[in-house]
């Protein structure tokens, strides 16, 4: 039995990899809850002193909290449930490996008790969390794994469970490429990218990116592009051309030249125009330049390619799905509608578990709805979209040269969501790969939005 229990610890990555300030966070977090005075004699009332000879006793005793089995307990997750784990070992192996000095690591404790505060206050839409509702707190801990990564579970004597993510914010900005995302939307049509029609489109996007480029650089910046090309015949340069554009030099065909501007060795042409646009200095006014390349993007780009292959793809595949509202925005229904709301419940990542994100600063405190909540109000919830191109947009403004969906959520007792989707080059100024990021803009009172649409 003891070498099962041996072989299990060396099997558990999260033994080994374990933060000592997330165990120390969150079980005092844990303890706050429990007893909304566990660390006031530390933090207010000078019991600091105890610890200050040997931190490890301090360890020791929150280590024994767990133990002890009282309402604090180690947890696991069973059938999508978090139940109680009696595998008390995990607990002592994994108190081995925490580091924690009272004096080095104050703040862990300062932070632990706002966080708690924080729960306290907001956890529930209509009451303060007091700890006789709570029966127990389930540390996850050694436990976490891809599906159940939380670092706590509050249950409630009612039954009720809230999974609970400490000192974390629930990204407001995600990333995916620019293809799972259009495939989604537009299936089959996203072949029209680069197909006959809009091929052209991007061949002038390529030259006028090049001309703009040498035509403003500096005399020095200019040498370095006759490298690699010559500059009387940039029309004959086409998009997929652009990328296999090599250094002319026959010495330089395998490693490049090193330039040592740039500080490197550079073999692509591509590789060079990036690194051109890094550095400002390569150019002789970088704002005049700049905002001469961002009109040309959200001309060729933005207008002519990403919103005519979008507004003609569900104009022909899902025009009775689509109707315009007074205010220029666009409802969608239907399969619209549908993938939509896929793509918003997968980038928020919604799991089959209410989840709250916790922070130290006291308005910032998501809950993310389960997905069973978008299935149950469906119905209710309105997806407004709109992807119109501006062209009196700021060049210096942050993201004036990319392409931006705005996707509202609305249901008929309040708003909800909103969201965009930003849609530029990823890797550079100019590069062969799309991205495209989701920003949700969550307001502060965003759990009383979820808690008006669960009723």
């Amino acid at each position: 039995m003891k070498f099962v229990e041996n072989w299990y610890l060396f099997e558990s990555n999260n033994i080994n990899t374990y933060s000592s300030k997330s165990f120390v966070l969150e079980i005092c977090v844990s303890m706050v809850l429990l007893n909304n005075q566990f660390l006031d004699n530390i933090l207010d009332k000078g019991m600091k002193a105890r610890y200050s000879e040997n931190s490890n006793v301090f360890l020791t005793d929150l280590k024994n909290l767990i133990i002890s089995k009282n309402r604090l307990v180690l947890g696991k997750f069973e059938n999508g449930r978090c139940i109680e784990d009696t595998h008390i070992p995990k607990i002592n192996e994994i108190s081995k490996s925490i580091k924690f000095n009272i004096d080095v690591d104050w703040n862990i404790l300062i932070k632990s008790r706002t966080i708690a505060r924080n729960i306290i206050d907001k956890i529930l839409p209509d009451e303060k969390l007091g700890p006789d509702r709570i029966k127990k707190i389930l540390w996850i801990g050694p436990n976490k794994s891809k599906t159940y990564n939380e670092d706590l579970v509050v249950e409630l004597t009612n039954g009720d469970q809230y999974s609970l993510f400490l000192d974390k914010n629930p990204s407001s900005t995600k990333t995916s490429s620019f293809n799972t995302f259009i495939e989604e939307i537009i299936g089959e049509d996203l072949d029209r990218m680069f197909g006959e029609e809009n091929i052209e489109k991007w061949d002038k996007l390529t030259k006028e990116w090049i001309r703009v480029t040498y035509e403003n650089s500096n005399k020095i910046t200019q040498g370095h592009i006759e490298k690699f090309i010559d500059p009387k015949r940039i029309d004959s340069i086409g998009y997929f051309e652009y990328f296999d554009i090599r250094h002319r030099d026959p010495r330089y065909k395998y490693l490049g030249e090193f330039i040592e501007i740039y500080n490197k060795n550079i073999l692509k042409f591509s590789d060079l125009m990036n690194n051109i646009w890094k550095e400002k200095d390569s150019f002789v006014d970088f704002n005049k330049v700049f905002s001469e390349w961002v009109e040309i993007k959200n001309v060729i780009l933005n207008s002519r390619i990403l919103e005519n292959l979008l507004t003609s793809s569900l104009k022909k595949n899902n025009s009775g799905e689509i109707s315009k509202l007074e205010n220029g925005m666009k409802n969608a229904s239907g399969k619209v509608k549908m993938k939509f709301m896929k793509t918003i419940v997968n980038k928020l990542n919604c799991l089959e578990r209410n989840t709250f994100f916790i922070s130290k600063n006291s308005d910032e405190f998501y809950q993310i709805p389960s997905r069973g909540f978008f299935r149950k109000n469906y119905d209710q919830i309105d997806i407004n979209f709109d992807y119109h191109v501006r062209f009196d947009r700021d060049p210096l403004i942050e993201n004036s040269d990319k392409f931006i969906i705005k996707v509202k959520l609305i249901t008929s007792k309040i708003d909800f969501l909103d969201l965009d989707i930003i849609i530029g080059f990823s890797g550079g100024e100019f590069s062969n790969k799309l991205s495209a990021k989701y920003k949700f803009n969550m307001p502060i009172d965003f759990n009383y939005r979820v808690s008006k649409l669960s009723i």
